[in-house]
């Protein structure tokens, strides 16, 4: 893979971003379906209307953010982690929990707040709400990364299938799962990071044709599914959950993106 940024004219398809070394695959962007339709009966309220959305190229981890690129985010930045006041809950002030994971499994205990200052060190960025569901669902719109059938889960990090520790699983395992443009584990393992704020309406106005993102809210969108969960449904691409951004516990996680200049 290039160490070099993607070429202005002719960006390249795989991408190892020189800061931390991340891999990444180029997502070339367009128009693709958003949300579920009347096929799906697992459908939540805030999954439709399905429409065509359009975003431009951009390129996606093919992992999520380990604990050992983590690790070396806190010592280089001699980052902290953050407490956020007028929270109340006990979820912000567990930052650290992630050091107990080996070093190849994702980074756990993360907040959308250490999400940003992590992607902010490594010249990356947190995927919008609509980058992160191409990435996973591909252009025909797929349940889940690997196809339209759930086959008793065994290609995610799941309730019935955790990881070697009773957790999650090491970033590259479970590759049977792996989505239509490359990415491991956009179903299972952790719920992840995105950037936009979480509207239960929004899809309302993107069907209309404004693909602006939410400007404000109380929770950040996080997509996926994770390894504590027992039900298919929630490991569907067009699944949507949020959560407010202080929050930390022990199945949040994130990926990094970066934007392409054509």
């Amino acid at each position: 893979m290039s160490s070099h940024p993607p070429s202005e004219t002719r960006p390249t398809r795989y991408f190892l971003n020189p800061k931390d070394g991340t891999e990444m695959v180029l997502v070339p962007g367009g128009w693709f379906w958003m949300g579920s339709g009347d096929e799906d009966p697992e459908k939540s309220g805030d999954e439709t209307p399905r429409h065509l959305h359009r975003v431009a190229p951009f390129y996606m981890a093919l992992e999520c953010v380990t604990v050992k690129r983590f690790a070396a985010f806190v010592k280089e930045a001699r980052y902290e982690g953050g407490k956020y006041p007028g929270t109340g809950s006990g979820y912000s002030e567990r930052w650290g929990e992630w050091r107990k994971d080996p070093e190849d499994h994702p980074v756990r205990y993360v907040n959308w707040f250490d999400a940003r200052a992590y992607c902010d060190w490594a010249g990356l960025r947190l995927p919008t709400e609509a980058e992160w569901e191409l990435a996973a669902r591909g252009y025909e719109a797929l349940k889940y990364p690997w196809g339209n059938n759930w086959k008793a889960g065994k290609r995610v990090c799941w309730d019935k299938r955790k990881g070697p520790g009773g957790a999650t699983a090491p970033v590259f395992s479970h590759p049977g799962g792996a989505g239509p443009f490359g990415t491991f584990q956009q179903s299972g393992n952790l719920w992840e990071w995105c950037e936009d704020w979480y509207d239960g309406e929004a899809y309302n106005r993107y069907a209309r044709g404004d693909f602006s993102p939410p400007g404000s809210g109380t929770g950040r969108v996080l997509r996926g599914g994770s390894w504590y969960l027992n039900y298919p449904k929630y490991f569907r691409g067009a699944y949507r959950f949020d959560i407010f951004p202080e929050y930390r516990t022990t199945y949040y996680g994130f990926r990094g993106a970066r934007t392409v200049t054509l």
